[in-house]
């Protein structure tokens, strides 16, 4: 009986990361005793559902982070598993007529390997061409505009509340078919933010940002989705055409009116006389739509969430501001909005004691570090005080570490900083019911209710 026990526990970890990674709500919710579980008992462990293994050992994942020569990232968002999901889709899509151009522009267009799906020696020259849009003297220039959409979208979260309680907690500001009032935090504020800036960083006009969010949802779908439908296919298509035939058009303008903004930068990255491809720039640009608005909408959206939970926490940080940028840490510790990216062996390559056969994939879990004992005391604990959370994966590591980390610690300090000026007290709506985003990858609210 005592010899079957590992083959059962083995069976029963195989389950509940199966459910994880077929975005299983109550998985979703909570996924860090998996996580702590697999890092126990099979800290490297190949996962057949997901094809790939799974890494959650800090060391490990760190190791492979910076293990360029050995492992690629032209595939971050997943092994070849969703490929074929797509393709069967994308033949079906192929008998529909309406589909033919949108079916024509992807064919032509491609997708080019930049920045996050990028190896060397691409990604180096990639990175050395766009890096003067994220440099610090852009980064403190924006900080004027981020700190006036925060405050103006933090007095309109304050009033909605207020509109909200004078009702009687029968408000508007609520997803659809809710009950109970509450004012979604969320649509209001966490989305707002960081669409608005990244928008404004790209050039597209204020009025625009509901076109802008929508092909935001649609593009970032492949994501953590091992299994689109050929609805969500077709909206990626359409989305992806969209896009970029705008910032093709968005392009051509810039390089012959350069302006003081992202867009303007990657329109005119030029080292050594050489520029971006057109393909390039349009991939590029789909990377910092979705990094500059998805996952800062979660950042925050967990921090309210944490400040919410916590009354004795947000007391201290109303009391003393200089704690908010360590909340900003230990939420990018605790709750990392992007959970974990995937990596291709290029050759054998030996990982805790498992052989890692050249060309399988391995998904270097984040989440699953940023709570590993090993590293970090105490590790389900959230702690502002922490003294090494800086230490935490939540933006990568190495030669791929995101280049927009900047901004998004801008954007999480002053729009936390703005909500705390404007909004008296941050509690959560009771018994309201929490869904996550559809998507393994990926963490964060569709909804997050405060109370009037």
């Amino acid at each position: 009986m005592d010899a079957e026990r590992p083959e059962h526990a083995e069976q029963e970890l195989d389950l509940r990361l199966d459910r994880l990674i077929d975005r299983d709500q109550a998985e979703l919710a909570c996924p860090y005793p998996l996580f702590a579980d697999l890092r126990d008992a099979s800290p490297v462990h190949w996962s057949e559902h997901l094809g790939a293994w799974v890494l959650t050992r800090y060391d490990d994942v760190l190791a492979v982070l910076h293990d360029t020569a050995r492992f690629s990232s032209l595939m971050p968002t997943g092994p070849e598993r969703r490929c074929r999901v797509m393709g069967r889709a994308l033949a079906e899509l192929a008998e529909d007529p309406t589909m033919a151009p949108y079916l024509a522009y992807t064919r032509s267009q491609g997708m080019a390997a930049v920045l996050l799906n990028a190896d060397p020696p691409d990604h180096v020259r990639q990175r050395k061409l766009v890096n003067a849009a994220f440099r610090p003297r852009r980064l403190a220039a924006l900080e004027p505009f981020i700190t006036d959409v925060a405050r103006r979208l933090a007095a309109e979260l304050a009033a909605a509340l207020a509109a909200d309680r004078a009702a009687g907690g029968d408000h508007a500001a609520r997803p659809a078919g809710a009950d109970g009032g509450g004012v979604d935090v969320v649509s209001t504020f966490a989305v707002a933010l960081p669409m608005t800036v990244i928008a404004v960083a790209l050039g597209v006009p204020t009025t625009e940002l509901a076109t802008f969010k929508r092909w935001s949802d649609d593009l970032v779908m492949p994501v953590g989705n091992h299994a689109p439908t050929v609805e969500q296919v077709r909206a990626y298509l359409v989305a992806n055409q969209e896009f970029g035939e705008y910032f093709a058009a968005r392009i051509a303008e810039r390089q012959a009116t350069p302006d003081d903004d992202v867009l303007s930068d990657v329109a005119n990255a030029e080292l050594d006389g050489e520029r971006l491809t057109l393909a390039e720039q349009l991939s590029m640009l789909t990377q910092f739509l979705v990094a500059g608005n998805e996952t800062t909408t979660k950042l925050l959206t967990n921090m309210i969430n944490q400040l919410a939970l916590d009354p004795a926490l947000q007391a201290r940080v109303r009391a003393d501001r200089t704690l908010v940028e360590p909340l900003v840490e230990e939420s990018l510790r605790f709750e990392a909005p992007v959970g974990g990216l995937f990596r291709r062996a290029l050759v054998d390559v030996e990982i805790g004691g498992q052989v890692i056969p050249a060309g399988q994939h391995v998904w270097v879990l984040y989440a699953a570090a940023n709570r590993d004992g090993c590293r970090f005391a105490d590790p389900d604990t959230f702690s502002p005080d922490r003294p090494n959370a800086k230490d935490h994966l939540a933006f990568g590591h190495g030669e791929h570490y995101c280049l927009g980390a900047g901004l998004a610690r801008a954007e999480a300090r002053i729009g936390i900083n703005a909500v705390l000026d404007a909004v008296d007290r941050l509690a959560l709506l009771p018994d309201q019911p929490l869904e996550y985003e559809d998507t393994f990858v990926l963490r964060g609210l569709r909804h997050l209710l405060l109370a009037p």
